[in-house]
């Protein structure tokens, strides 16, 4: 009742203001926090976390069915690598394309489309008769799902207010945990079965199910983009007030009720745009702007810290099920450290080599991961809460400093139990994205935002390569020195926000140059 009460007095405040000002004149900011939030902002941060974790499960998926697809496929451990990293391949290889359509096409009207795409490659992914097949298509899969791996970010920020974007951002990127719950779930229930069934030329079994399944949280997000509108900060710099007001008006009608006519705001006052170069020449000599001042420092910045953020969570975690079945099969309450579990089941593998394919999973690995996954998620609904409260530098700095000195203490602990927590603490550095994210949109102008967070999580995306590169030809001889390495690295890399520039000071230097945020 207090809630209708505060709606039906709002738009009654709203009526006056119009009665007073037939013109209703407002800059575009002031029009935005006169749409409130509400349902709109709520399905948009729902649709949102949707994609976020569509592109987590196509992204990480098939570390949990390689193993069981590994027999069937005749797969071996150089194979395995490709298929696991094609997708990330696919999403590296065209960020800078995606981008570039994004800022010029718009949020919504490239990632619907690509979401549908990426689902139709995934489904054919699964019915691969060859490793060649299955590493094409992954790669297919990575390079649809890259358009809205970095995009979503931006529109969400920009289906917000100033105040609330952080923790949208924040909330949303909570989905991104859920992916660590549901795969190991899904593959807990399918893998291992024992059950298949014919479909045209080809048999299916469990693993194959299990991959065409994760796209349903992809294809819902891409039903609820049907109703949802275009980002109003895209068209405004791309279109002009003209093309963003009936957007704000919708907004107001969805979160207020009535009709999109009692929209206070009949014009939006015109500010500075950035001038428009045609074609994709144009484009890039739009973004050399980000490599000059002021934006140089906060490029630079933001992308060894997003290189150093996936190159410990995701680049780590492609080994995490390995490691874990290491430790589950030598006893949790054995007396000894991680590494020298490595090290002993490599020297074994040496000394004693298997002659027949079998896969040798662990079913307690299925409730530890859905366990790493609820950790994520609390990690990602405490930043949601405190990030306003603590400021964003200062919770990222907190969550990267915490994850590397976790991961040197994983190495070090000689108790599996501890090992297993600590190793699963500095995992949550993964979470940090989400809060770097949040840094990074405020600076950059409208016309260049999508390309900027497509190609900063590129950089990301380059580092969970490098990092699980570094770890597999390190791991099994040089695990200590490894994990040291990296965790010191993670907590050291903090020091760099301590030079990020004031965003106010960016913005104003920017808008001064005729961008528009």
């Amino acid at each position: 009742m207090f809630e209708k009460h505060q709606i039906s007095s709002r738009m009654e405040e709203d009526t006056e203001t119009q009665k007073r000002n037939p013109t209703s004149e407002y800059t575009f900011e002031d029009a935005f926090e006169k749409t409130g939030h509400g349902k709109i902002n709520h399905l948009v941060l729902f649709t949102s976390g949707l994609i976020m974790l569509n592109v987590s499960m196509e992204s990480v998926g098939m570390s949990y069915a390689i193993t069981a697809a590994e027999c069937e496929l005749h797969l071996n451990s150089q194979q395995k690598g490709l298929v696991n990293a094609a997708a990330f391949i696919g999403i590296i290889s065209t960020s800078f394309l995606w981008g570039y359509l994004v800022d010029r096409l718009g949020r919504r009207a490239v990632m619907l489309p690509a979401i549908v795409v990426s689902a139709i490659f995934s489904v054919i992914s699964s019915f691969s008769s060859n490793v060649w097949m299955l590493i094409l298509f992954r790669f297919l899969t990575g390079c649809s799902v890259s358009a809205s791996s970095a995009t979503v970010y931006a529109y969400l920020g920009e289906m917000h207010t100033n105040s609330k974007r952080a923790s949208a951002i924040a909330w949303g990127s909570a989905f991104i945990s859920f992916s660590f719950i549901t795969l190991p779930g899904l593959a807990w229930i399918i893998i291992p079965g024992k059950w298949s069934f014919t479909l045209g030329y080809m048999e299916i079994v469990p693993w194959r199910a299990f991959v065409c399944l994760w796209c349903i949280p992809g294809l819902i997000s891409a039903i609820i983009l049907l109703f949802l509108p275009e980002s109003p900060r895209f068209l405004l710099v791309a279109k002009g007030p003209e093309a963003a007001l009936p957007v704000l008006a919708k907004m107001y009608k969805w979160n207020y009720g009535g009709s999109a006519d009692d929209f206070p705001v009949k014009k939006i006052r015109s500010g500075g745009e950035e001038a428009k170069k045609a074609g994709f020449a144009g484009a890039i000599k739009n973004v050399s702007v980000m490599f000059k001042g002021p934006l140089l420092k906060c490029v630079i910045i933001s992308h060894v810290s997003m290189f150093t953020i996936f190159m410990l969570s995701s680049g780590l975690y492609v080994w995490v099920p390995d490691i874990l079945n290491s430790i589950l099969k030598s006893g949790f309450n054995q007396k000894i450290s991680i590494c020298q579990i490595i090290e002993d089941k490599f020297l074994n593998a040496t000394l004693s080599p298997r002659k027949t394919c079998e896969a040798e999973v662990s079913i307690a690995m299925f409730p530890i991961s859905m366990s790493m996954g609820a950790v994520f998620a609390f990690t990602y609904l405490a930043i949601g809460f405190l990030i306003n409260k603590l400021g964003r530098k200062t919770m990222y700095c907190g969550v990267m400093f915490i994850c590397g000195v976790a991961l040197v203490g994983a190495a070090f602990v000689p108790e599996g139990v501890a090992a297993t927590a600590l190793l699963i603490v500095s995992l949550c550095s993964g979470c940090a994205a989400s809060i770097l994210a949040a840094i990074a949109v405020d600076v950059f102008p409208t016309s260049l935002r999508a390309m900027a967070m497509c190609v900063m999580y590129m950089v990301g995306r380059a580092g969970a390569a490098v990092g699980s590169y570094l770890l597999g030809a390190t791991l099994d001889l040089h695990c200590l020195e490894a994990f040291t390495a990296l965790g010191i690295f993670t907590s050291g890399s903090t020091i760099l926000m301590m030079f990020w520039p004031n965003p106010e000071k960016v913005r104003k230097q920017m808008e001064d140059k005729g961008f528009s945020y």
